[in-house]
């Protein structure tokens, strides 16, 4: 072999090593980790993330580090009501008792193996580890106190992101970032800085992509775009001419898939009733523009206040609901499905919530996927329901927060669990 051939061959075989290694192929319920294939739902080492190892003596269940027959809950419901997180399993069946946090809790989010609930009427974070058992406090409570800089307390949401985390603090309209890393250490302060975002923003949902952050403000029908190195706002985005005539945008949720920002809107009018059916906006993450020739998006005339959204597969799933808080009564209750793998998102035929079949008369807001299969909370019965895509129904709900008596109960948000 000549030497411009040895050359050739010795440049050849990192590519070649590095084709092998591109070309690891799993099967559809397995997944890389560490340049092998795992099956995340019974791998110890992988169980439900690559690196998530169960202790020792427990075994890999659907996802879940399980003792014996003993398995943690796969899905948690935040019972605003009753100042609880309740567990329960993939069918909806309590996991241990209630677990008492602060006051009004409102939104869920992972962070590493710490589940933290923000609690909108104490302004605190509460964290909660996993057990087979259920979840615990992973100290005394409150776990993070943030100060209440108004004259009154309404965190609204939390969102986890690049080990952080980001609470919406609608009372003084601001989004404040806790470092979870400091919560309980000895001397520090685990409030790691603040973003203002102007009088009257009423802050809602939140979702990131890369070094930006975005903020639903609720307040003035836009959306805030975030320097997350400068904590800093660079721009907002208008949505006030999405909104039904006599009505306004009022954003909620948002959610990252792709390129593309989608928020949901509730499109009410003055007196907080519907101005029209529930709608999207749909924005480009690039420019931070909205999208020509796709806004807004109608979702038609049985999704009223649209509340929740959640991606699965190439498909957001909207959740519907609009209850007067002086009445019973539910109008507009959906799950809709919507098409976002086309330029302009699709809107397919939605899956309402009405006759005696499960989830009949609820209002769902909150939505998660746990795998395939959704749950979504209702915001007025307690009740969390159980939503299979592939078959486009409710096949199941359970009461998971006990309702006040007289009153309502309020699953402010729910998660999968870990």
């Amino acid at each position: 072999m000549n030497a411009s051939a040895k050359q050739a061959l010795l440049v050849s075989l990192p590519l070649l090593v590095a084709a092998c290694a591109e070309e690891l192929v799993c099967t559809a319920d397995q997944d890389v980790c560490g340049g092998r294939c795992v099956s995340l739902a019974s791998d110890p080492a992988n169980c439900g993330g690559c690196g998530r190892a169960c202790d020792a003596g427990q075994s890999c269940q659907a996802g879940l580090c399980c003792q014996g027959s003993q398995c943690p809950p796969a899905v948690y419901a935040a019972c605003f009501n009753n100042a609880t997180v309740q567990g329960a399993t993939a069918d909806l069946q309590a996991v241990g008792a209630p677990v008492a946090v602060e006051s009004g809790p409102i939104s869920l989010a992972w962070e590493g193996d710490t589940l933290w609930v923000a609690n909108s009427i104490s302004n605190t974070l509460d964290g909660l580890r996993v057990e087979p058992a259920g979840a615990v406090p992973i100290g005394p409570l409150p776990t993070v106190s943030v100060p209440v800089s108004g004259s009154f307390s309404d965190l609204e949401h939390v969102a986890a992101w690049g080990g952080l985390l980001y609470l919406s603090n609608a009372a003084v309209g601001s989004v404040v970032v806790v470092d979870p890393s400091l919560a309980g250490v000895p001397g520090a302060s685990p409030i790691a800085g603040e973003i203002p975002l102007g009088a009257g923003a009423f802050p809602q949902g939140m979702a990131f992509t890369g070094g930006k952050g975005y903020v639903a403000l609720n307040g003035t029908d836009r959306i805030a775009v975030l320097d997350l190195a400068a904590r800093t706002v660079t721009r907002t985005i208008d949505l006030s001419t999405l909104a039904s005539p006599g009505g306004r945008a009022l954003p909620s949720r948002l959610l990252v898939a792709g390129a593309r920002l989608y928020a949901t809107l509730w499109n009410l009018d003055a007196s907080y009733a519907p101005a029209g059916p529930g709608r999207l906006a749909v924005i480009d993450t690039s420019s931070d523009a909205l999208v020509a020739g796709a806004n807004p998006v109608d979702l038609g005339p049985d999704c009223l206040d649209p509340a929740g959204l959640a991606l699965h597969g190439s498909r957001l799933y909207v959740t519907c609901g609009f209850f007067p808080y002086a009445s019973p009564t539910v109008t507009g209750a959906a799950i809709v499905p919507v098409e976002v793998s086309e330029t302009v998102p699709r809107v397919l035929a939605p899956v309402t919530l009405g006759g005696s079949a499960p989830g009949a008369g609820t209002a769902p807001g909150a939505i998660a996927f746990c795998g395939d299969v959704a749950y979504a909370g209702d915001r007025a019965s307690g009740k969390v329901v159980r939503f299979d895509p592939s078959l486009g129904a409710v096949t199941g709900e359970a009461e998971l927060c006990v309702p006040r008596p007289g009153g309502s109960g309020y699953v402010a948000d729910v998660a999968c669990g870990r």
